[in-house]
């Protein structure tokens, strides 16, 4: 944080006023937890009988990383297609969406996970030569700085590198990129600042001594943004006034400390309640015995490095008594799932969609996400509205950037996994019989084709249908 508001006090000078306010501290938070190791909460000290205390680490189940996995995976898979109007021009865009440098299939899935986790990510796209390239961008790499609503139309990104200037001092160098988009014109320009002092942004310094080859700044006129903005669709009621998205575990944190708080009880519980045998003291130690041939030897009754047997004075001449505890194994899995129950209603997933039996947790099946009054499906296509948005610009962005000519960009998501898609395509062939739905739009939005192949295949039928009237003496008739 302490850096944000550097940059901040800094650009303030050049009438630039970055929002940053306490959203960047909420971020620090959130992404604690998805990482999973929350510092002052996994980690505490423990009071001992003797009155010392000990270092411990509480266990986790690291449910902020698997929410955001799970919801992530109904927003997109790779089985989602990107359509332009012409088969050539597809081809040409998901040659650029694949490149090595963009895998687009393997990041952007991950781009949304941590988006969600974060409460914000960013896409920018460039060339680079004669490469089109995607960055994506953590919610902690950008501050906004212009917007209308909460629609951002200005923000800077940061990147940051080091210079070894001695055995053990260095140099911290501050990359600063604006973007701004007006609606007609797309604007990118750069500076770079030089500290000694790593959490300060220093002294601006001539861009072209580092950066000889960017052009700086850049200005196109174009009605497509070059950079977009993902946010979970969701209030921000920890700063109502930033337009800054938050976590969608933003207001669960309270469960997820209850959640690791039981879990760490229920893993105890094996470790305190495991059976013990108590023995005297003595017990353990070697005894002395002779042997027929009149030669010493030294007896272990019992195996000291055994973590059954627990030794404690004045038990002499009494037998040894085992402790078997009784496990509280059952109460443990019925409180974990309660916590969880309520955890996934408050994400927007319905209540069971988790299930801990003790050793792992599952999710519902398809069948039970399958609905389309199942809340899980209600907040995929909630948050479905925002990943569009975001893929339909970028797409925009790479074909004006690759000169990509197309009159129509289709997104077809992969919904098999909460929907049923016979049902879905009966619906769709019901709608084109009564006249309720074009026979292109079935191919489109159904088949999963694109502009052109829905006219090749539409021209296919009505030849085959003209061949079949001409043949048997019909009348064709387009109904």
């Amino acid at each position: 944080m302490e850096l944000y508001n550097n940059i901040a006090s800094v650009l303030s000078k050049k009438s630039i006023n970055l929002i940053v306010g306490n959203m960047y501290d909420f971020m620090a938070i959130w992404e604690e937890w998805y990482r999973g190791s929350v510092n002052d909460f996994h980690y505490y000290k423990a009071q001992l009988a003797d009155g010392t205390s000990c270092n411990c680490e509480r266990l986790t189940m690291n449910m902020p990383k698997k929410t955001c996995e799970d919801i992530s995976k109904l927003l997109w898979t790779e089985k989602t297609q990107i359509n332009l109007s012409t088969q050539k021009a597809t081809k040409r865009l998901w040659e650029v969406l694949e490149s090595k440098e963009n895998s687009f299939t393997l990041n952007f899935p991950i781009f949304l996970e941590k988006g969600l986790a974060i409460g914000n990510g960013a896409l920018v796209e460039y060339k680079d030569k004669d490469k089109t390239i995607i960055d994506y961008i953590d919610g902690g790499l950008f501050i906004p700085y212009k917007y209308t609503n909460s629609y951002i139309n200005g923000m800077i990104t940061i990147s940051r590198f080091t210079e070894d200037t001695s055995k053990d001092k260095k140099m911290y160098y501050t990359h600063i990129t604006y973007h701004e988009f007006n609606g007609e014109e797309y604007k990118k320009y750069n500076e770079l600042y030089k500290s000694k002092i790593e959490n300060e942004l220093g002294k601006e310094i001539d861009f072209e001594t580092i950066f000889p080859d960017v052009i700086n700044p850049y200005i196109i006129k174009t009605n497509t943004p070059h950079f977009q903005i993902f946010r979970p669709n969701l209030a921000n009621n920890l700063d109502m006034s930033s337009p800054m998205g938050i976590s969608i575990y933003a207001n669960s944190i309270d469960r997820f400390k209850a959640i690791d708080l039981k879990y760490d009880s229920f893993m105890n519980e094996f470790e305190l309640g495991k059976k013990r045998i108590v023995v005297d003291s003595t017990a353990l130690k070697a005894k002395v015995d002779t042997t027929l041939d009149g030669k010493v030897r030294y007896v272990q009754y019992f195996d000291k490095n055994d973590k059954v047997y627990q030794a404690i004075s004045g038990m002499e001449n009494q037998p040894a008594k085992e402790i078997d505890f009784k496990l509280r194994s059952e109460e443990h899995i019925n409180a974990i799932n309660a916590e969880l129950n309520w955890l996934s209603s408050n994400i927007g997933l319905g209540s069971n969609f988790y299930k801990f039996d003790g050793s792992s947790i599952s999710t519902k099946t398809v069948k039970e996400v399958m609905s389309e009054h199942s809340e899980a499906f209600r907040t995929k296509e909630h948050h479905q509205i925002i990943v569009d948005d975001v893929i339909y610009d970028m797409v925009k962005a790479i074909c004006e950037l690759e000169g990509i000519k197309t009159n129509s960009i289709t997104i077809v998501h992969d919904d098999s996994i909460i929907e049923d898609k016979d049902s879905e395509r009966i619906s769709a062939q019901q709608e084109v019989g009564q006249g309720l739905r074009s026979k292109k739009d079935y191919m489109i939005n159904v088949r999963g084709m694109n502009e052109e192949q829905a006219e090749q295949a539409l021209q296919e039928i009505s030849k085959e249908k003209q061949s079949n009237a001409e043949m048997f003496g019909f009348e064709n008739r387009e109904e």
